[in-house]
């Protein structure tokens, strides 16, 4: 395997931040500034360098065909499956840190490949560093390389029987898409070019960023939690079109120190599009 371990930098700017609430005005509620980071917001930075892009535009230097130099490991579509997030310490804004990428593993399921990215973020002068205890945020993301063509099913009937109370409802747009794809430096075609996405991954328009409904569904939930949001775990189980009225629930089970969400179908609630874990 190819080397798999990088540094990337990046000043945590307060005005990306604002320009990221600001796709939300008059739709949600605004939130009070702050001098630090949200977890979730760290979405917004760190792009990778703008180099070696495969051909649906996306970053290619951690695709299976890259890391285990074999040219024949080519896929449809990539997509981002689940993940975590750990906050350790406070992250301030308009300071720079460090982020250490590396590959946790890559296996072979079936025909298909996943791959598991590991994101360290660090203060800058802790570069050549790696005590755990130097960690602000680690998170862990998990994309599936895939030829299936995209299929939006129904979640098991288990999921059905967990009550769920609604907490608000935001509608997405093309536009609201397009946005966060500059926001974050994203250049992944399926979320700017509705042709490709029909002629070649299968989709029928663009799609909502993975990240950007994992920052939508944060940014719905903190007002409500007494207390900083210090894991979360999520899951991405259904691509999100523009014009999609996404309902965002808690589930009735929640604990005052671990809380379950949805973010549903308003129209077509059998439909899940995200599932979140969140401990305070």
């Amino acid at each position: 395997m190819k080397s798999t371990r990088w540094i990337l930098k990046d000043l945590l700017s307060r005005h990306r931040v604002k320009a990221f609430n600001s796709l939300f005005s008059r739709r949600l509620p605004t939130p009070n500034a702050t001098k630090q980071l949200q977890i979730g917001e760290h979405f917004l930075f760190f792009p990778p360098p703008f180099e070696k892009f495969g051909k649906d535009g996306y970053f290619n230097y951690q695709s299976p065909a890259i890391l285990l130099e074999d040219p024949k490991l080519q896929y449809r579509r990539r997509v981002w499956g689940q993940g975590e997030l750990i906050q350790y310490s406070p992250i301030n804004l308009d300071q720079e840190y460090i982020c250490q990428e590396s590959i946790k593993y890559i296996k072979k399921l079936r025909n298909e490949h996943v791959v598991c990215i590991e994101r360290a973020l660090l203060q800058s002068h802790l570069e050549k560093r790696t005590n755990k205890s130097d960690i602000c945020l680690l998170e862990r993301r998990i994309l599936m390389y895939t030829n299936s063509l995209p299929n939006k099913a129904p979640t098991d009937p288990p999921a059905e029987r967990v009550g769920y109370k609604s907490l608000g409802n935001f509608t997405v747009t093309d536009m609201d898409i397009i946005a966060y794809g500059q926001l974050s430096l994203n250049p992944h075609r399926i979320h700017w070019d509705k042709e490709y996405c029909r002629r070649v991954e299968g989709y029928e328009d663009i799609i909502m960023q993975g990240p950007f409904s994992i920052q939508l569904l944060l940014k719905c939930i903190q007002p409500l939690l007494r207390k900083p949001i210090t894991q979360l775990r999520y899951r991405n189980l259904n691509y999100i079109y523009p014009g999609t009225t996404l309902n965002i629930c808690q589930s009735l089970n929640s604990s005052a120190h671990k809380q379950t969400f949805q973010v549903r179908d308003l129209q077509e609630n059998s439909i899940v599009y995200l599932t979140a874990e969140i401990c305070c």
